[in-house]
């Protein structure tokens, strides 16, 4: 008699699962530490992000800013729905190749920054936004 996969009587194989730890304890390699440090002083800590953005904010008309702070929100909730959609591994090129850098969305205008990302526009008061960027900079001598 034959057995299929599917059979009771086919036999299992046993499987052992172990834990292990790394192979070198944190904090015993120096290398291992100038490495996590190199990349920690890359990325800006994101209490400083939105320090930055608030203080861009505050030199703006309150009515601006709320309208850019909702801008913002629709941008970042999109790019990170779009980003969510890539494989975890291939996210930023794959987004860059179709959409541009994030970067690059966030430096130009929000109408262009909508268009690209496709969100609808009727969702802020655009003419209130005209010539501005995700942070708040005035970007009318950069695109005319």
């Amino acid at each position: 008699m034959q057995t299929t996969p599917d059979s009771p009587d086919r036999e299992h194989q046993k499987v052992q699962v172990r834990v292990s730890q790394l192979l070198v304890e944190p904090g015993k390699s120096k290398r291992l530490a100038a490495m996590h440090k190199k990349t920690h002083d890359l990325l800006p800590p994101e209490h400083a992000l939105r320090t930055l953005e608030k203080e861009t904010v505050a030199s703006l008309k309150p009515e601006v800013a709320a309208e850019l702070n909702k801008a913002r929100e629709l941008i970042n909730d999109k790019i990170r729905v779009i980003m969510n959609s890539y494989p975890p591994g291939r996210q930023n090129k794959l987004f860059s190749f179709r959409f541009g850098s994030v970067d690059e969305i966030k430096s130009t205008p929000v109408k262009e920054a909508f268009n690209r990302l496709g969100i609808d526009k009727n969702q802020v008061k655009m003419k209130l936004l005209a010539g501005l960027d995700y942070y708040g900079n005035d970007t009318h001598d950069d695109h005319n």
